[in-house]
C-alpha cells in the first residue's frame, strides 16, 4: 500500500458514522457553518466585542483579534491561526468580521474548548496521545500512531507530549 492512507491510516470499517460524541456537535467529520448562526448564550458578547474592536470601526481585525485572544500560555496566537479563524466566519469577504461574525466564531471556539475539555478526560488542561486518538477515533477517522506522533510532534508547544487548547 502507497499513499496518505497506508501511512496514516484509513476509514474505520463501515465508514464514517455519525457516532455520538462531545458537546458542540462534533461527532462526525466535516465542518457545518450552518451550526455557528447565532452568538452563544452567557456573557456580554457586545461588551466582548467592543473591548476586542479597538479602533472602534464596528468590525474586528486579524490584529485586534490576535492581541484579544490568549492560549493560556501567554503566547500570542500564531498569526495565520488567527487569519483563518477570520476567513472562517468573514461571510462578507472583507477581511475582518462585524459583530454578527464574531457571535459566530465566538460560540465556535466556546464549542472547541468544550470539545477539548470533554476529552481531556484527566482534567489536566491538555492532551495526551491516548485522548487526541480517543476524540479522532469518535469524528469516525481512524489513522496509524505514527500519524498522532507527527501531531504531537507538531503540536507540543514544550516537550510535554501533550497538547494545550
Amino acid at each position: 500500500k502507497h499513499g496518505i492512507n497506508a501511512e496514516y491510516g484509513g476509514a474505520p470499517p463501515g465508514g464514517y458514522g455519525h457516532p455520538s460524541g462531545p458537546p458542540g456537535g462534533y461527532g462526525g467529520p466535516g465542518y457545518n457553518p450552518q451550526q455557528y448562526r447565532q452568538p452563544a448564550p452567557g456573557p456580554d458578547l457586545a461588551q466582548i466585542f467592543q473591548s476586542v474592536d479597538k479602533d472602534r470601526s464596528g468590525y474586528i481585525s486579524a490584529n485586534e483579534l490576535q492581541s484579544a485572544l490568549s492560549n493560556g500560555t501567554w503566547q500570542p496566537f500564531n498569526p495565520e491561526t488567527v487569519r483563518l479563524m477570520i476567513s472562517m466566519f468573514d461571510k462578507d469577504g472583507n477581511g475582518t468580521i462585524n459583530y454578527q461574525e464574531f457571535g459566530n466564531l465566538w460560540k465556535y471556539i466556546n464549542d472547541w474548548q468544550n470539545t477539548f475539555r470533554y476529552y481531556d478526560r484527566d482534567n489536566s488542561g491538555s492532551i495526551d496521545q491516548n485522548e487526541l486518538q480517543t476524540a479522532v477515533t469518535s469524528f469516525g477517522y481512524r489513522l496509524s500512531p505514527r500519524f498522532y506522533n507527527l501531531v504531537s510532534r507538531k503540536f507540543d508547544r514544550d516537550g510535554s507530549k501533550r497538547l494545550t487548547f
